[in-house]
């Protein structure tokens, strides 16, 4: 009789903090096909029609690398302050932060300023960090039993972000299907969903997180964070797997758009139905299938199929001879990632003990950040020679990452 009021209590404390992850995915899928169409096509006039494609390229990738490595820093930033001046207010600096971003991009779609988009884009990814707080907070208000049960939940709902975010992208940004929507509605959109958290934030959050020192600010603190990652003997093997798939991975993630638009001519709503088709594919992955797999196979032999299912449908994609084949291939190709993705992080969280949880998951998020952050700046020229080739190195990442998982890593 008491379980369910138990659960009713932890669903409305973290029913915020739900949000918050929710917002910082769709956030991530929903800027893709708005920025894919605002950059690449002449036709938006976003950008100065005299500009050639192989620099729209470029600015493509140089914008998505901004806010990744924004997200870098701000992350151990915001992380340093939340163990600081407490969760909360971590938290509703990172909201306020995000509705800012938002706000200033939606207007510099307005007013055709790149510039000023730039600014939002700095602003949303440096406080995009409120991710790793929202998750400390609900291990903190966690019970030992269900910890694991609302680590799956924190999975799903950002799965969920994955879908709802390019397919807000893309069916708000149509104008189409209404005169009211236009590239700068999903940006709107994402400013109100970040205020409205602020108020939930602040009526239904607690503080979880009490001790208070002097506030510091150390930028460096990033960089230290992903050094330690390859320096410390027990996820030295882990992190160096998990980098070679996240720079794989983020060449797909990042330029499936631009491929889409190159190859096939995906308008901006369509780019938003095949990725939210590929948060689905997330969603399956996270929410059906890591249990069943990890109670059949050990947690290494799930990270090395994960990672070769999810290259065979990479390939596969980039062999397509019809548009009618991605629709099929890309469900698949995400849950095998989801999969791989759930497995490895569970094995670096085996690795430590309890007091450097906290550590070892921002490890993770800071090798996620800078592979994203590396990719757009790297594979934009790469991209704008042939759309195939980041697929292509895709492919050869996460077979090589596969590759090396049993060379490097021993699974105790």
């Amino acid at each position: 009789m008491t379980e369910l009021p138990k659960q009713k209590s932890f669903l409305l404390a973290a029913l915020p903090l739900f949000l918050v992850l929710f917002i910082d995915s769709m956030g991530l899928g929903l800027v893709f096909p708005i920025l894919n169409a605002l950059v690449m096509d002449p036709k938006t006039h976003f950008i100065s029609e005299n500009i050639s494609t192989s620099i729209r390229s470029m600015i493509f990738g140089m914008t998505v690398s901004l806010f990744m490595f924004c997200w870098f820093f701000g992350a151990a930033v915001l992380g340093d302050i939340s163990d600081q001046i407490g969760r909360k207010k971590s938290l509703l600096i990172c909201l306020f932060g995000a509705f800012i971003g938002y706000f200033l991009s939606a207007i510099a779609v307005i007013f055709n300023s790149f510039s000023l988009l730039i600014i939002g884009r700095i602003v949303a990814g440096f406080t995009a960090g409120s991710q790793s707080i929202a998750q400390a907070a609900i291990v903190d208000i966690s019970s030992s039993e269900h910890k694991a049960r609302n680590i799956g939940m924190m999975l799903f709902i950002i799965s969920l972000g994955f879908v709802f975010g390019p397919l807000a992208g893309g069916m708000l940004s149509d104008s189409l299907l209404s005169s009211f929507f236009n590239y700068a509605m999903p940006f709107y959109f994402a400013a109100f969903v970040s205020l409205l958290n602020i108020i939930l934030l602040i009526f239904l959050f607690h503080e979880t997180f009490t001790h208070t020192n002097k506030i510091q600010f150390k930028l460096y603190h990033a960089i230290e964070i992903f050094i330690s990652a390859f320096k410390n003997e027990k996820v030295r093997g882990l992190s160096i797997v998990l980098l070679i798939m996240i720079l794989g991975w983020s060449c797909f993630y990042t330029f499936i758009s631009m491929f889409l638009l190159k190859v096939y001519h995906f308008s901006s709503l369509r780019t938003g139905l095949y990725m939210g088709l590929m948060g689905g594919g997330f969603g399956i992955g996270t929410g059906l299938l890591v249990e069943p797999c990890t109670n059949r196979f050990s947690l290494s032999q799930c990270v090395i199929g994960g990672m070769l299912f999810a290259a065979v449908f990479t390939f596969l994609t980039a062999a397509a001879t019809h548009e009618i084949y991605l629709w099929f291939y890309v469900a698949p190709l995400a849950a095998a990632i989801a999969v791989a993705y759930s497995a490895i992080l569970t094995l670096f969280s085996n690795q430590v003990d309890e007091d450097s949880q906290g550590w070892v998951m921002g490890i993770t998020g800071s090798i996620m950040a800078f592979a994203f952050g590396v990719t757009g700046t790297v594979i934009s020229p790469i991209a704008n020679w042939n759309g195939h080739y980041p697929l292509i190195i895709t492919f050869i990442g996460l077979i090589l990452a596969s590759m090396l998982m049993p060379i490097i890593f021993k699974e105790k």
